[in-house]
């Protein structure tokens, strides 16, 4: 079933139910109000047979206070034309004014002890009747006096109600269910759209699909949100390809330089032994930078370094840790000096660890012996200064694009990824990357991060 249908159902239901609830309690308020005037009637009448000599009561059952068994049509005209039974002290019919009138176990009991009165319905042949019946006990003849209305007329007006509440019901349950339509169907023609959209995004593999225009309601948020995320996800498919076009770039340099090397050392057996070194020593070189650009196009890829959590990191330590590495890998050729405030961020250490790394090793590739490299640490913030050669002015706002290598930068190792790692890994941990050229020459790049909060004091 449709939302549509299931809405349209829905006002149906609710509709008819508050029309069927409106008539029920319609039906039975005027059913009440009619039997209560018919009772109130025959009690009104009940009331005009209440005498202390019982001459009206002898009357009623058709004799005079002298002479009794007179005609009955004479006791109806007193009476207002309600039909008289009149029981003797056993419960036994001494005289009636019409039809016969039931008599049960309760007015027998009511003729020969007395007691309230009381009115129900019965019927005599196929005809309603509201019959009252009153004890009496002030005459020694007569036990007790039933007093009968016809309520077929009332009953037939209550019979045409009934029809026409239910006409009415029926007749609201459809409107209801009409005006669910039309409200379901205006509602989610939004929705239809976006599942149609939705549909030939699946369908088609394609990005740039129609989105229809949103409102301020819910299905106008929907909207907008779809249309959000189908241009991240189009903006991230062209990244992936950039990416993959770009990574096929870079990684088709060392490989064409393994294949040549190799393909020497296969051609000419007989190499001299210094020129044999070389080769395997270039063949080391392409395949350690060949294996660092694929790590750093898996983290790239999956925007992560690995799955370890984030922790209360003391930043001082990683640019220790760092440096000692980088001063082990160049030889100690470079020297790289590490002034630290000891300070505390939240992340992960590997890729804190990484971003400085890269940052430290760019410094290092770029410096000249003997200037050192210089590190300071304090409150969060690694600022890292070489005293190379610097950046141009004009290769500043692209330090930190994946693959982008300055003329000047190509003829050194490297992928063009290390400065985009840096600047990835501070934007997930809610921090930054900046580069400055120093006025007395090199390159001063700046990593923040928001500063853990102290602990809190040990309990005394």
């Amino acid at each position: 079933m449709t939302l549509r249908a299931k809405m349209a159902l829905a006002m149906a239901v609710l509709a008819g139910l508050a029309a069927l609830l409106v008539g029920g309690v319609t039906f039975v308020a005027t059913s009440q109000r009619v039997q209560a005037e018919v009772d109130s009637s025959l009690t009104s009448q009940a009331r005009q047979l209440d005498d202390p000599d019982g001459n009206a009561l002898l009357s009623a059952c058709g004799a005079s206070p002298v002479q009794r068994g007179g005609p009955r049509s004479e006791g109806l005209e007193r009476i207002g034309g309600v039909a008289v039974q009149c029981l003797d002290n056993q419960g036994a019919v001494v005289y009636t004014s019409s039809a016969d009138l039931p008599v049960d176990s309760t007015d027998i009991v009511l003729a020969q002890k007395g007691g309230r009165s009381r009115t129900r319905t019965v019927s005599v042949d196929g005809v309603a009747y509201r019959v009252t019946t009153v004890p009496v006990t002030h005459t020694g003849s007569v036990g007790a006096v039933q007093l009968a209305r016809n309520f077929s007329e009332s009953e037939r007006v209550l019979d045409a109600l009934r029809w026409l509440i239910f006409f009415v019901v029926v007749s609201v349950s459809a409107l209801g269910a009409m005006a669910g339509w039309l409200i379901a169907r205006k509602a989610t023609k939004p929705l239809v759209q976006l599942t149609d959209a939705a549909e030939e995004v699946a369908s088609s593999g394609r990005l740039d699909v129609d989105v229809p225009p949103a409102g301020n309601d819910e299905p106008g948020r929907l909207a907008r949100s779809f249309a959000t995320m189908l241009a991240a996800l189009g903006q991230s498919r062209d990244q992936q390809q950039q990416l993959v076009q770009d990574a096929g770039h870079e990684l088709r340099t060392p490989l064409t330089s393994l294949r040549t090397n190799v393909e020497t050392l296969r051609r000419y057996e007989n190499l001299p032994e210094p020129t044999r070194q070389a080769i395997l020593s270039d063949l080391e070189i392409e395949t350690r930078e060949l294996g660092t650009l694929v790590d750093e196009l898996v983290q790239l890829a999956t925007d992560t370094y690995d799955d370890e959590p984030e922790q209360i990191v003391a930043l001082d330590h990683v640019v220790d840790r760092v440096a000692e590495r980088v001063r082990r890998r160049t030889g100690r050729i470079v020297e790289v000096t590490v002034a630290a405030t000891p300070c505390s961020v939240v992340g992960k250490p590997r890729d804190l660890a990484r971003a400085v790394g890269n940052l430290v090793d760019n410094a290092a590739k770029f410096s000249e012996a003997p200037t050192p490299v210089e590190v300071t640490v304090d409150r969060g913030t690694v600022v890292v200064r070489d005293h190379g050669p610097g950046i141009p002015e004009a290769d500043l706002p692209h330090v930190f694009t994946r693959f982008y290598r300055s003329p000047e930068a190509r003829s050194k190792p490297g992928s063009g990824l290390g400065l985009s790692i840096v600047d990835q890994t501070a934007r997930a941990h809610e921090g930054s990357v900046s580069v400055v050229n120093a006025a007395d020459g090199g390159a001063v790049f700046t990593f923040t991060l928001p500063e853990a909060p102290p602990p809190p004091p040990p309990l005394a």
